[in-house]
């Protein structure tokens, strides 16, 4: 500020004076009075805050218009502003940066202004001169340098990204917020640590030999290694950089691609489990006998399942161990090892997967063989063909189990739950396939064994029918026709009841079907009648049908025509009843001359009988024989009447 002399006390001409010394300087200038109050201004101070003559002279630096702030953006108090402390103090303000709003242009400015106060020779203040000056264009420049580093670094403090600056040694020099949150440390604690000391060891070597190469390139735009984070959690990092040969700076970005792998991982795996179970379900819609699914089995599990090692052990309960059948991968001699070391006993040899799925028909894996003691035997055997995971399936047949598959994996926890979910589904389409073989064996057996039983019925000389539980005809095979005189499509949805004759009570027909209705058979004869009318005799069994649900579906009835035997029988009993009624009419007729000659044979016996009384003893005995002999031959001629 250009510091103007003035004299101990101004008069108007002095006031004049003065106002044309300074009206062309080009900075403001305004004068204060004791009471703080503005009695004169210049035209710069008059354009540079924006007000006439008239609104600044009188005002004050306690008037509320002012709204000055400072560079904080923080209203200036009328007590701070520096006309005020030079009024207050005696004592000089100098270059107090200042934003003043300006009323009629509605904008603020940004002055730099000085305060100096004037005292006289007795030390009293006589008044104070303040000059300023527009800084509006420096300033701006440094609001929007500050502006600039802040969004600089809000850029970097807000990225994910982790941005590190080292120098040629190795210090850190910078570090965004994002490394400490990536990495769990303070960023206090990170700035001491050595450099690149959160690279796991395994990578360690990998890192430094990018970092050379960054040094020769400049730049370098590509390279992956691992961290270690405060938890303990290996994260995936893949980083690009650049060199600044002239200061020595090594810029790094790092990027936290473990989810990006993960998912990539996750995206392989999904592809190789859809690509596994897809082959084993066409293989199982393609099999043609059991042995079709061993043998394409460990194919798939090692080709497309992308598995270590597969194979399929066959029970053999004679020697209680397990024998392997089938195998694919990478064996290495495995299996003669396994051979040894196997049982299917509650032994230690039969308490590994393999054993445990033989006698339990379930499921087992091992995620980590290395530490599993259930894999203790097999451990070493295992370890030194890269196997770290294994699996056993049971393979059932009729809740049997008759096999297992067995599959390594060359990652400790491989086996995810979604891996588990797979093989599960695909050992219950393995057990499906096994049952429905066995069940098409029996079921060929059973038809089979049904074709002869229908020939057999077919060509039977007894009668059988099927009906529904209503009596309904289903069925009747050819002797059932030839005996009733139907076809078998005129009884077909017919009731039984159209070969009731009437000679059989209902009394009867209520006891069978009381009978059949509580499972119970039912043995008796019926006489039925024909298509013609005649009538015939069966002896009949009727038996219900039951299903696996308890519930009758059917009856089946075998007849055996008796009419013949019946007619016979009648015949004989009538014969019979004749014979005794012959026997009872011709038997004293029998009697009379049986007596008369059997006493004339004893009297013929005594010596005192005369010879002429021997004659007329034989003339009887001739009578009575020819009467006994007419007696004879009356009942023979009765008897074939």
């Amino acid at each position: 500020m250009t510091q103007t002399p003035t004299p101990e006390n101004f008069n108007d001409s002095e006031n004049e004076q003065f106002i044309e010394l300074v009206e062309h300087l080009s900075v403001g200038v305004v004068k204060h009075l004791p009471d703080s109050s503005i009695v004169l201004a210049n035209n710069k101070a008059l354009e540079l805050l924006g007000l006439s003559n008239d609104q600044l002279i009188g005002k004050t630096p306690f008037d509320p218009s002012w709204h000055v702030i400072n560079e904080l953006g923080k209203e200036i108090p009328g007590n701070e502003h520096p006309a005020a402390i030079a009024l207050s103090s005696n004592k000089p303000v100098r270059n107090i940066l200042m934003g003043v709003y300006r009323p009629l242009t509605k904008d603020r400015i940004w002055i730099s202004t000085t305060a100096i106060p004037y005292v006289d020779q007795f030390g009293s203040l006589k008044h104070v001169i303040v000059t300023f000056s527009e800084v509006s264009e420096l300033k701006r420049k440094e609001i929007q340098l500050k502006e600039t580093n802040r969004m600089v670094k809000g850029i970097l403090d807000s990225s994910y990204d982790m941005i590190i600056v080292y120098n040629e040694n190795g210090e850190k020099l910078f570090l965004s917020n994002s490394v400490a949150e990536i990495l769990g440390h303070p960023l206090e604690t990170l700035y001491t640590l050595p450099a690149f000391s959160s690279v796991i060891e395994e990578d360690a070597k990998r890192t430094e030999l990018a970092l050379d190469e960054l040094k020769v390139k400049g730049t370098i735009k590509y390279f992956e290694n691992r961290l270690i984070n405060a938890t303990g959690e290996v994260l995936d990092f893949s980083w690009s950089g650049k060199w600044d040969a002239d200061l020595k700076y090594i810029y790094l970005i790092g990027k936290n691609i473990t989810n990006q792998k993960r998912h990539q991982e996750e995206l392989l795996k999904s592809r190789r489990l859809f690509k596994f179970s897809t082959e084993i379900n066409d293989l199982i819609l393609n099999a043609k006998q059991p042995l079709d699914l061993y043998n394409g089995l460990c194919e798939i599990a090692v080709n497309a399942g992308g598995f270590e090692f597969a194979f399929v052990g066959l029970r053999d309960d004679i020697n209680e161990t397990i024998v392997p059948y089938k195998y694919a991968g990478n064996e290495l001699g495995y299996l003669d090892y396994f051979k040894k070391h196997i049982s299917i006993k509650n032994i230690p040899e039969g308490n590994g997967p393999s054993g445990r799925t033989i006698r339990d028909g379930k499921l087992y894996y091992c995620n980590d063989i290395a530490n599993d003691p259930s894999m203790a035997i097999w451990r070493d055997a295992a370890l030194k063909r890269g196997f770290r995971s294994s699996l056993t399936m049971p393979v059932r047949v009729d809740n049997y189990t008759i096999a297992q598959i067995a599959i390594y994996a060359n990652k400790p926890n491989f086996f995810t739950n979604e891996e588990l979910d797979l093989m599960k589904r695909v050992n219950e389409n393995i057990n499906y396939a096994m049952n429905n073989f066995s069940v098409a064996v029996k079921h060929e057996t059973a038809q089979n064994q049904l074709l002869k039983l229908s020939q057999a019925i077919e060509q039977s000389t007894s009668s059988v029918m099927i009906t529904d539980v209503n009596g309904v005809f289903e069925y009747v095979n050819p002797a059932f026709c030839k005996t009733s005189g139907y076809t078998a499509e005129e009884l077909k949805g017919i009731k039984s009841s159209i070969l009731k004759s009437g000679y059989t009570v209902e009394k009867e027909f209520a006891t069978l079907w009381q009978k059949i209705s509580n499972k119970e058979s039912w043995v008796g004869e019926f006489c039925n009648r024909r298509k013609d009318g005649a009538l015939y005799w069966v002896n009949a069994y009727i038996s219900p049908v039951v299903n696996a649900a308890g519930i009758i579906t059917n009856y089946i009835g075998v007849e055996e025509d008796i009419t013949q035997q019946r007619e016979t029988l009648s015949t004989l009993e009538n014969k019979n009843k004749r014979l005794a009624q012959i026997a009872w009419e011709q038997s004293h007729l029998v009697r009379a001359p049986l007596a008369r000659i059997l006493g004339i044979i004893n009297l013929l016996k005594h010596e005192f009988i005369q010879n002429d009384d021997k004659e007329n003893f034989i003339v009887h005995l001739k009578n009575s024989a020819e009467e006994l002999d007419a007696v004879i031959k009356s009942i023979v001629f009765k008897t074939n009447e």
